[in-house]
């Protein structure tokens, strides 16, 4: 894979590839039997014995999944690792057989012609601070036991809720400004400099943290390597998911922050309160609520009565000391990290040191947690390019800021942002406003408590253009900042436990008159709609992502596929149910390779723009030939297809696939299925979709500058169920060139179409309309 400027290119043909991409998987932040809801297991001799053997998916069912991503059209995986799997049991002891489980997955991978690029993933820094990521045993090492989080308001835990069906949605996130998670993300990125007498082993805990991660990974690719898997599958590695920021932006620890767009939600303690909270201090602590214009402050609550103490007593400390190896230096003391550095007075109860993170604590400098993180992110990079020479380095700065300019010395990288609609994700619901939030956030709508009103859209136009105008500020961002190089979505996507829509009209009026009666009606009064439904609110919001997507010719990978995704429990984590695949209850996977091992006979569908031009009586003829070029696929799904195709009408064929789609994935959202350019000989300039409904047909528009040095045609997947075979229900017409339809599968076809021109064209423009809803 190459780079050029902001597209991706195929090293090969020199066509452009824009990526249409998956996360695999949020079940891999957990290990194998220990979901977030599950206390039963939780914290026993520090996690060292889990297991992630089988995460994302056992081998056995990978076919199965593996077919469903290429089916939907997905031609890349953002794949989703942990520290906390390759190195559970302790420092230094790497889980081999995970390892091996990997590499075998990613041949699984390549045989479906899949790249991927590792994800080392963490969301506030452990599954022990209400998150994922990163080994228990790290928790250990600063002194902090995990059981007593929940009582000092240290962490909010899932696995520690007292009822875990009431956890509060998207509360998780808060976790990062909370005394373990702050605690570690700031030991990792600037302990030298805020915490200098946190030694182990000789070594400071910065540098022995910062080292294990970067060894954990250097073991993924290092296998990676050795199973010729870079380039052909790996393309490259991500920094760390979504990195916190510790104490390091906070000025004032006796201050929450002033910003009203920060996200606060529950208990909000300040972080002085929480190392108060964490020694075992009485404390009253505010409570706030999340609102479409703000967090607001609703009440405060005495927290930690009962002097709970989120760090190791000296006897427990000892003992963790002699299971891992550890020898302390003899200045670095059980109890709080903080109270031993003087920030503050455990006798006196006293903040001593209230700006001690704003600037260093030698040199007087103000503190900018960006320098922070491009050291690690260097230092990073370059172990790992140590292994992968040529390995593309996604970069991920914190979430929702302006990226940092980036060194010289970091090329052949890619800006690999986040972005979620946050106001449906935190409200699980598909309201009739929203908030253009990142134009917000970047002082678009001036001061004062009237920019929200500015910044707020109402109306489904409104909201879709909003995504479109946030996404293009961040792909903006990344070309300033970062530089000339491709932008990819990490992440985005809905909440698909939505509440039910509270209009099926989508004006602007129609929305204002709802959005006024949403404060009187309750939900059980609004008639539920089918989430396979053109009109279900799963189906609006995930159209409007994707339309923001492709209006900004953005590559992306959606949050996320889980193959353990549950009715009742979403992901399986902290309650978030973002899995764009369920399986119907009590449905039974089937793997094509194990009941088949060897596949069939290739075949290629061919219908051509000159045949459907010289002969409508024979234009729907599909003729089929061998083809040993093109892509594998399951046993029967040629003779499969080609009997639908030729024996069932198109009203019938459709009402199959879509029917059939549905009981093999409960979320069959009509939105999902939209094509998709995967190599373009030239530069895509435009995409354009409207996803079906029952009374209009989908329409695909794409445009490009035709590029002559590229070999080979455009290339574009095509979802069967709403663009049957043409020519009978599915017109296609091309402004310049021919157009070639090939299908390797009964949910997909790929159209080819091909420009033999020696100059370039600017606007060559392609059109596929196909069928409506049945």
């Amino acid at each position: 894979m190459e780079l050029n400027g902001p597209w991706f290119t195929d090293k090969k043909t020199n066509r452009t590839v824009l990526f249409k991409g998956v996360n695999l998987s949020g079940g891999t932040k957990l290990p194998v039997g220990m979901p977030s809801h599950q206390r039963h297991g939780y914290w026993v001799d520090y996690d060292r014995k889990v297991s992630f053997v089988g995460r994302p998916f056992p081998l056995d069912e990978a076919d199965e999944h593996l077919q469903r991503l290429v089916s939907l059209g997905f031609n890349l995986l953002r794949f989703v690792v942990t520290w906390e799997a390759i190195e559970h049991e302790g420092p230094g002891i790497y889980d081999q057989d995970y390892i091996d489980y990997l590499v075998a997955l990613l041949k699984k991978c390549q045989h479906y012609g899949l790249k991927a690029y590792i994800d080392p993933h963490q969301d506030s820094w452990s599954r022990h601070c209400g998150g994922s990521g990163h080994p228990g045993w790290t928790l250990t090492l600063a002194g902090l036991n995990p059981l007593n989080f929940p009582d000092t308001n240290a962490a909010i835990v899932h696995n520690l809720y007292p009822d875990p069906k009431e956890y509060p949605k998207m509360i998780w996130n808060t976790n990062y400004a909370k005394l373990a998670a702050a605690t570690l993300f700031t030991l990792f990125f600037a302990g030298k400099t805020f915490a200098p007498k946190c030694i182990v082993n000789g070594v400071h805990v910065q540098d022995y943290l910062q080292s294990h991660y970067i060894n954990s990974l250097q073991q993924v690719a290092k296998a990676i390597h050795a199973n010729g898997l870079e380039n052909t599958v790996v393309i490259g590695y991500d920094t760390m998911n979504e990195p916190g920021q510790g104490y390091l932006p906070i000025h004032r620890l006796d201050q929450l922050s002033k910003e009203d767009t920060d996200f606060k939600m529950g208990l909000t303690p300040t972080a002085y309160q929480g190392m108060l909270l964490g020694s075992g201090i009485p404390t009253k602590v505010e409570n706030w609520e999340f609102k479409w214009n703000g967090p607001k402050k609703t009440s405060e609550e005495l927290v930690n009565p009962d002097n709970v103490v989120a760090w190791l007593t000296d006897e427990e400390l000892k003992r963790a000391c002699d299971v891992f190896g550890w020898e302390r230096d003899p200045s670095w003391t059980a109890g709080c990290i903080w109270a031993l550095h003087g920030i503050w007075d455990k006798t006196t109860q006293q903040l001593l040191k209230p700006d001690y993170f704003a600037t260093h604590p030698v040199t007087g400098k103000p503190t900018v947690y960006i320098d922070y993180w491009l050291e690690h992110v260097q230092s990073y990079a370059s172990a790992l390019r140590a292994i992968h020479s040529d390995a593309i380095l996604f970069v991920q700065p914190p979430v929702l800021e302006v990226p940092p300019k980036m060194p010289s010395s970091l090329n052949r990288i890619v800006y690999a942002p986040h972005w979620y609609d946050g106001l449906t994700l935190v409200k699980k619901k598909w309201c009739s406003y929203n908030v253009d939030f990142i134009n917000l956030n970047r002082g678009k709508y001036g001061t004062g408590p009237l920019r929200f009103l500015r910044a707020l859209r109402v109306g489904e136009k409104a909201i879709r253009q909003c995504f479109v105008d946030q996404l293009k500020t961040i792909q903006t961002e990344g070309l300033e900042n970062v530089g000339n190089y491709p932008c990819i979505l990490g992440e985005i996507g809905i909440p698909y436990d939505l509440e039910v829509s509270d209009s099926s009209n989508t004006s602007s009026l129609a929305y204002w008159w709802h959005w006024c009666l949403s404060f009187f009606t309750q939900a059980s009064q609004v008639a539920e709609t089918s989430i396979n439904s053109a009109n279900s609110p799963q189906n609006r919001a995930l159209d409007a992502n994707f339309n923001a997507l492709e209006k900004n010719l953005l590559n992306y990978t959606l949050w996320n596929y889980m193959s353990d995704n549950s009715q009742e429990w979403g992901d399986e984590w902290n309650g978030e149910d973002l899995s764009v695949f369920q399986a119907p209850a009590n449905a039974a996977l089937t793997t094509p390779s194990a009941k088949h091992p060897e596949y069939s006979d290739d075949l290629e569908a061919v219908i051509t723009s000159d045949s459907i031009a010289e002969s409508s009586s024979s234009s729907n003829t599909v003729v089929a030939t061998p083809n040993s070029t093109t892509k594998k696929m399951p046993w029967n799904a040629a003779d499969d297809y080609m009997d639908r195709m030729t024996n069932a009408s198109t009203d019938s064929l459709q009402g199959l696939l879509q029917q059939t789609q549905q009981q093999t994935n409960v979320r069959n959202v009509i939105s999902l299925h939209r094509p998709h350019p995967m190599l373009t000989a030239g530069i895509p300039t435009g995409i354009n979709f409207s996803s079906p409904t029952e009374s209009a047909s989908a329409i695909f528009e794409y445009t490009m500058h035709y590029q002559p040095q590229c070999d080979g045609p455009t290339e574009i997947y095509v979802p069967s169920c709403y663009f049957p075979l043409p020519p009978e229900e599915t017109k296609i017409t091309v402004s310049v060139g021919t157009w070639k339809v090939q299908t390797t599968h009964k949910a997909y076809w790929t159209l080819l179409w091909t420009i033999d021109q020696g100059d370039a064209i600017p606007d060559a423009t392609l059109k596929i309309q196909g069928v409506s809803v049945v």
